[in-house]
């Protein structure tokens, strides 16, 4: 709407993660095209690397290996994946809750969306050109060459969370209680990631869960220093499996007791 009314392009843009955090930064420096804010971001880039190479070194070779699932709202279950990544954890399972289409399949899909009962209680809204307020940074011409120098800049696209899913990773849109303890069950991640109301049923199946809304009162996790407070939860958390140890008590010990009455005495 931005763009069609006001000539305004947009990024999509994500600082959870290392590789993401830096992306972001490139693709908003790159956009612009200004050489002194290029080179401010190679700087800061270089050195928040640097302070926290030995984290990451570390965290790496605790982590690499694990398996994980996801479902969150908003971007979440794209955007971790991307931080588990850059320390070695595949995703095995992701949803979203409150999701569309193009959530995970990216932009193209938006044409071929046909218009059912949900969809017809959103009023559709359309957007034309403000004349008084239509300006754009970049004219087409400089659009062009931004995409020629710069290929892997999405300007005003998403992709999509599956083009950054591995093979054989499953999607599970809207997923309740009793889909989220099958999916525990069958496709065993290490650690599963979830809001308030899921992972409680999550971790009284044996699985380690912890939340992506309050960080499970740790965190920040975002950009480069977050990415090494994200790396230090997920290893205290996976080398101390407390939930895994938990035996729910009416599978040592019964939880109905009976006895018989013989002529109306016990």
């Amino acid at each position: 709407m931005l763009k069609t009314r006001y000539g305004t392009d947009w990024l999509k843009v994500n600082f959870i993660g290392i590789e993401a955090t830096k992306k972001s930064l490139r693709d908003i420096a790159n956009y612009f095209g200004n050489q002194e804010l290029i080179d401010q971001v190679e700087a800061v880039i270089a050195e928040e690397e640097a302070r926290y190479a030995e984290d990451y070194a570390y965290y790496r070779s605790k982590l690499s290996g694990k398996t994980a699932g996801l479902y969150v709202g908003g971007s979440r279950s794209h955007h971790y994946q991307l931080l588990l990544k850059d320390f070695g954890v595949s995703t095995v399972l992701a949803g979203y809750e409150f999701a569309h289409r193009d959530d995970y399949e990216g932009r193209e899909v938006i044409p071929s969306i046909k218009l059912d009962a949900d969809g017809k209680n959103i009023e559709t809204i359309t957007v034309q050109p403000d004349p008084s307020q239509f300006r754009t940074y970049l004219t087409p011409e400089g659009a062009q060459r931004l995409k020629e120098a710069h290929p892997e800049i999405e300007l005003n696209d998403y992709k999509g969370m599956i083009v950054d899913m591995e093979a054989g990773a499953l999607i599970d849109d809207d997923m309740n209680q009793y889909e989220t303890e099958e999916l525990m069950r069958l496709v065993k991640p290490d650690i599963f990631f979830t809001g308030i109301k899921d992972k409680y049923v999550v971790q009284k199946g044996g699985t380690l869960c912890r939340q992506l809304h309050s960080y499970d009162y740790s965190g920040p996790y975002s950009c480069f220093q977050g990415a090494a407070n994200f790396a230090r939860d997920l290893a205290a958390s996976l080398y101390t499996p407390v939930w895994g140890m938990i035996r729910v008590p009416w599978k040592s010990r019964p939880a109905i007791l009976a006895h018989t009455v013989v002529g109306g005495e016990d």
